[in-house]
């Protein structure tokens, strides 16, 4: 008997994350399942937007728990988040099966799935974790599990998703690099815009020329990139990140200390902590919430909404 026998165990497995690592995974996983003899079902993700209406039904009235564990990466985690309708009733977990695994490393899910999972079967601990939703102009709100970005760092997300390049490296496990390599090149090619910021009740700040801002439920986002190290996923606040008025010389310099957790010390680059924020830039921004692109947008309220039980 293990604490997995108590409730539901759904399966969310998706196959083509990491260049198709997430079905090697999962049979090894459903070995170790069966060899236990734990009850389960498995559900094989297809189409975008699949996990999002398959937790909906799943997590609709509920009268026990429901334990969704996830195979693939923090755009599949996202999809559920987006469906689930009992937080109360529902437990999340999950496996590193994706590119970035950004969750599960802010986490500290352990890297090897077989001993991620032993530790879910054996010895569980559970908590319970913030989210976030997003409101971007006139489309409809969406939850975000890490980070929601504006500017710059949905620029690099944007163009990720698309990148040829993240294939090629995710086959040789190197997929984390596509992050970085279009960061650099971003630099150089996106430009600033001006805008207006606002967090909870303070008075609103004006900023020429954004680069970009990001609200964070956990320090790293973007392959392990530590925008906000202080941010605390348990505190109810968002910590945000706010890049502006600096030239393209020191803009590189950031990146580069951003990875040792010094960038903080350059003039136009500030960190603060809220529940609300409201930005206006002057110009249409990509968005991205978990690392996912859908849209542009003018104005964007962000905040942290409510808790999401986590268990691994």
């Amino acid at each position: 008997m293990t604490n997995i026998d108590k409730g539901r165990l759904e399966i969310l497995i998706n196959p083509t994350s990491s260049s198709g690592r997430g079905m090697k995974v999962w049979k090894k996983v459903k070995k170790e399942l069966d060899a236990r003899g734990v009850p389960y079902r498995k559900h094989i993700l297809g189409a975008p937007g699949e996990a999002t209406l398959l937790v909906r039904d799943l997590t609709k009235n509920l009268t026990k728990d429901c334990h969704l564990l996830v195979l693939g990466g923090d755009g599949t985690l996202n999809e559920v988040l987006n469906g689930i309708q009992d937080f109360d009733h529902t437990i999340l977990s999950c496996l590193r099966t994706g590119s970035g695994n950004d969750f599960a490393a802010n986490v500290c899910v352990e890297k090897d799935p077989l001993v991620a999972l032993s530790q879910l079967l054996d010895s569980p601990m559970e908590t319970r974790l913030d989210y976030g939703t997003v409101r971007a102009d006139e489309h409809l709100p969406r939850r975000f599990l890490i980070s929601c970005g504006m500017g710059y760092d949905a620029e690099i997300c944007e163009e990720v998703s698309r990148s040829k390049l993240k294939k090629i490296l995710n086959k040789v496990h190197l997929g984390k690099l596509v992050y970085l390599m279009i960061g650099l090149k971003q630099i150089f090619t996106r430009k600033a815009v001006n805008a207006r910021l606002y967090l909870d009740d303070r008075e609103p700040m004006q900023i020429r020329d954004l680069f970009f801002v990001v609200g964070m439920e956990h320090p790293c986002e973007g392959g392990g990139v530590p925008f906000c190290p202080s941010a605390d996923a348990t505190d109810g606040k968002m910590d945000l990140c706010v890049v502006r008025d600096m030239p393209k010389w020191k803009l590189l310099l950031a990146v580069v200390l951003v990875y040792i957790k010094k960038h903080l010390i350059l003039c136009g680059v500030n960190c603060h902590r809220c529940k609300t924020m409201r930005l206006v830039a002057d110009e249409p921004q990509w968005v991205h919430f978990d690392g996912e692109t859908p849209f542009k947008a003018k104005e964007v309220l962000w905040v942290t909404k409510g808790k999401v039980r986590f268990r691994k």
